[in-house]
């Protein structure tokens, strides 16, 4: 019973970010749109796996964000700001196969299919490394420090696997001013996230997180 209205929550989501804007734009016979459609419940899979294995996630009125009133203000920017993303990036899709070379809509294929798919492997993996340790902004009982396994190299692996999510929707759609607004919305969302999130582990862990953000870098090896 949780497993299907958990999975009714997600392809009610699917439907709003992808299949909604496609009907309205006219772009449902666009190949592009079902398999970002179905790329995103594969994504999601990994969610709705920790919750029917491990139980429900916190409270959304718990998350340490929400508690906070320039975090309510980053997630309002971060809901509505990524609907936004999806139904400009399917709308400025409408005339992009005419503009741009055959050559070049493969490439972008390519990159757009390849990020995909990265993201699913990131998003699968860090979810089940942190196992009931994924949830929301919240410390649980007996939290744990998880430094081991795609968490040695980057401390917000599943930050990153939305970002690359994300970022392969506009790119095989082609539309880069969809992009452009993404990076601003997730400079908001996600970094006001990541701020509260680090703050919180560093005053539950002390010393032993500091140690280990100076030993990784946030979304990116090697980079960032």
């Amino acid at each position: 019973m949780r497993f299907a209205k958990i999975f009714l929550s997600l392809l009610c989501v699917i439907c709003l970010l992808i299949i909604l804007p496609a009907y309205i734009f006219d772009r449902l016979s666009n190949w592009q749109v079902y398999f970002l459609a179905i790329s995103y419940l594969l994504f999601f899979l990994a969610t709705v796996w920790r919750t029917t294995k491990l139980g429900n996630l916190a409270k959304r009125s718990e998350d340490k964000q929400v508690k906070s009133r320039l975090g309510r203000a980053a997630s309002f920017v971060g809901i509505f700001g990524l609907i936004g993303v999806h139904w400009l990036a399917i709308y400025e899709s409408t005339n992009f196969s005419d503009n741009n070379f055959y050559v070049t809509n493969i490439v972008f294929t390519i990159i757009g299919t390849t990020l995909v798919f990265s993201a699913i492997i990131v998003n699968q993996v860090a979810v089940k490394t942190l196992g009931k340790f994924f949830d929301r902004l919240v410390i649980k009982d007996q939290h744990q420090l998880i430094t081991s396994g795609i968490y040695s190299q980057i401390r917000h692996p599943i930050y990153t696997s939305y970002l690359l999510l994300f970022i392969s929707f506009c790119t095989l759609l082609q539309s880069w001013f969809s992009l452009e607004f993404l990076a601003v919305v997730c400079f908001i969302w996600f970094g006001n996230r990541i701020t509260i999130e680090e703050e919180m582990l560093t005053q539950e862990f002390g010393e032993n997180y500091q140690t280990y953000q100076q030993e990784t870098k946030r979304l990116l090896p090697l980079i960032y």
